[in-house]
């Protein structure tokens, strides 16, 4: 199985009522991986074989999961406006064999044009990513989130407590509390998310009276956490007096790979100084993240072409 390296989710399914597990998404991420729009018009369940290590290689869980998704495995389409819904089971089929330590899963042909037509509008994630979340809730929010996260200014603004206890799964009626909510669900989520994904969250609460009643969420992209990253560290060397910075310019120049003759080149000249810091600067807050950070910067610093014309010559 030859996986792509992002996922693209329609937006209507990521919008939706889910009742996955932890390990029950990792299998639909996968499917979801190896589907296309030329699926849409299939007329039979597709089997899928997913190497078992993808999942979980502990058979007690791989039988749990299994017999759940043929169980409680559902997408619901709702419009409680106009009183419809649509309800599916998403998966037909289960088959495991530790032996080949295959996983092989059955998808319901009538569930593919739901998780499959983008283009309508879809949501783009690294599949790498949404695999490494170890909960449920992560999963769920950093999809949500991820929806959000390049439009309005990366604020999902005004969800009310209800629809997101819905949209989460996070039905139980310890979760009617919202101290609960916020303890066991939204915090530890939004925590997980922002350590192990491209994006970062944060929220704020509106109340209507004594109740909360909505939140809004504030996403930052690794981009924009770079930029402000680097914001901070030009703020912090602009405190610093002469000494100081003399110092940190030996300490950065430690980093890097420099002979002794290029080093003195970057001390004495004021305009590879300052390009050699502002370089340095974007590695340090990860707006740039170079293979080879002393080649990089020996081409930022024209280091290469020096050498290029000596060659010619």
């Amino acid at each position: 199985m030859k996986l792509k390296h992002y996922n693209r989710q329609p937006n209507a399914s990521i919008m939706t009522r889910q009742s996955f597990s932890l390990l029950e998404k990792r299998v639909f991420y996968i499917v979801l991986n190896q589907l296309s729009e030329a699926d849409i018009n299939l007329k039979q369940n597709k089997q899928f074989r997913i190497p078992a290590k993808l999942i979980t290689q502990n058979y007690r869980q791989m039988l749990g999961m299994a017999q759940s998704l043929m169980r409680n495995c559902q997408i619901w389409l709702r419009n409680d406006e106009q009183k419809e819904f649509q309800a599916y089971n998403v998966f037909s089929s289960a088959r495991y064999s530790a032996k080949e330590g295959i996983f092989e899963i059955g998808l319901s042909y009538e569930v593919i044009p739901h998780i499959a037509q983008i283009k309508s509008g879809y949501t783009e994630y690294e599949l790498a990513i949404a695999l490494s979340l170890n909960k449920t809730y992560s999963q769920r929010l950093y999809e949500m989130l991820s929806r959000w996260k390049n439009f309005n200014g990366g604020t999902w603004s005004q969800v009310s407590v209800e629809d997101l206890r819905d949209l989460l799964g996070a039905n139980e009626e310890t979760y009617d509390d919202f101290g609960q909510l916020k303890r066991r669900v939204l915090d530890p989520s939004c925590e997980e998310i922002s350590d192990k994904t491209d994006i970062s969250c944060s929220y704020q609460i509106q109340k209507t009276g004594r109740k909360v009643t909505h939140l809004s969420f504030y996403i930052q992209t690794q981009n924009s956490k770079a930029i402000q990253e680097l914001q901070e560290i030009r703020e912090a060397l602009n405190a610093l007096n002469m000494d100081d910075r003399w110092k940190y310019m030996y300490e950065r120049l430690e980093m890097y790979d420099f002979t002794k003759i290029q080093r003195n080149k970057i001390l004495q000249d004021e305009d590879l100084a300052n390009r050699f810091v502002n370089a340095d600067m974007e590695i340090q807050a990860g707006k740039r993240k170079p293979n080879d950070a002393t080649a990089y910067m020996a081409v930022i610093l024209g280091f290469n072409e020096s050498r290029a014309r000596k060659a010619k010559k």
